[in-house]
């Protein structure tokens, strides 16, 4: 399987409290020199975007949502920007049962307005001085593959749109980002698929710099056979046509440090000794290195995850992966 020329992996959900730890462990840890690592949490801030620049080789991608934030209820542009873009979306985005009633046009252009909100935000915040390098998308989630999969999809593909793209009209650039997904979605990708389902590929491909696949697995059993398990999503993505092919190619396995249970997460869930987990979170990233993904993230190093021996023990398994893939 090919992989990005660029070699990155991505630590994602912190506190800022945190952050100087957890670079203090990176730089322990052997990741390989020329492996850039993605730092970011939810919003954008200062403090965050200053810490992680003060060392080599590190970059900040703060998170945003699918879900309703603060995005939703409005946008944030100068009266002179207003009057270069499209007003029919100045406003609230529509209740989510609304947003199912409207025509497709109407719900991707409102998905766009979404993503070019997130993108109005780091757009501003580089005109303050802050240093974006890059975003994360949280997350094409299990609704895009339910009951009205269909239209979740459609506003799915707006948002990605938006948050690649921007606003043309200002002046703003394509920017390619990292876009978490869950294994229901990716494995639509088996599927032989529809027009929808094509517009929905290619957009993902377009928009993402990385898919990050939420491999939450429980550190129970046989690390090999739980890796193959966890990568049917990749291999979903790698059996269809040359655009499916492409997102596997750059697909990142998303793991979780696994001391904080609970939310769908996995982990340590047989409350295994330090030393045994570190056994088989080590034989698992080993197999799916093996197996060929474009990278690793670690997902919510908060509450018992934040701890610095479970830090170590968790960044370490992701420069073991940086090292062999």
């Amino acid at each position: 399987m090919n992989q990005p020329t660029a070699r990155a992996a991505l630590v994602s959900d912190f506190e800022v409290k945190d952050l100087q730890q957890i670079l203090a462990v990176l730089d322990e840890v052997d990741m390989p020199a020329d492996v850039e690592v993605h730092l970011g949490s939810y919003g954008i801030r200062r403090e965050t975007s200053e810490l992680i620049h003060g060392r080599t080789g590190r970059l900040y991608s703060p998170i945003f949502q699918t879900s309703r934030t603060e995005a939703w209820v409005g946008r944030q542009l100068t009266p002179e920007e207003e009057a270069l873009v499209d007003p029919r979306f100045s406003g609230p985005v529509p209740s989510n049962a609304r947003l199912l009633e409207l025509s497709s046009n109407q719900r991707i252009y409102w998905g766009a307005e979404v993503g070019r909100r997130h993108r109005d935000q780091i757009r501003h915040a580089r005109d303050a001085g802050i240093q974006v390098d890059s975003w994360q998308l949280d997350e094409l989630s299990h609704q895009l593959v339910a009951a009205q999969g269909p239209l979740h999809r459609e506003f799915a593909r707006g948002i990605l749109r938006g948050l690649a793209f921007g606003r043309p009209a200002l002046g703003v650039e394509q920017e390619q980002g990292w876009v978490w997904a869950t294994r229901g979605v990716l494995r639509l990708a088996a599927q032989a698929g529809d027009n929808e389902q094509a517009h929905f590929w290619r957009i993902l491909d377009r928009a993402s710099f990385r898919i990050v696949g939420e491999e939450y697995a429980n550190f129970v059993g046989d690390p090999a056979r739980s890796a193959r398990r966890h990568s049917d999503g990749q291999r979903a993505l790698a059996g269809g046509g040359p655009v499916r092919r492409r997102l596997a190619s750059k697909y990142v396995a998303g793991l979780t440090p696994g001391y904080h249970l609970g939310g769908g997460l996995g982990g340590n869930v047989d409350r295994l000794s330090r030393a045994s987990v570190v056994r088989w979170r080590n034989a698992y990233v080993d197999a799916r290195a093996r197996q060929g993904v474009a990278g690793f993230a670690q997902f919510y190093l908060r509450f018992e995850n934040a701890r610095t021996t479970v830090m170590r023990d968790a960044l370490g398994a992701v420069a073991r992966g940086m090292a062999e893939v």
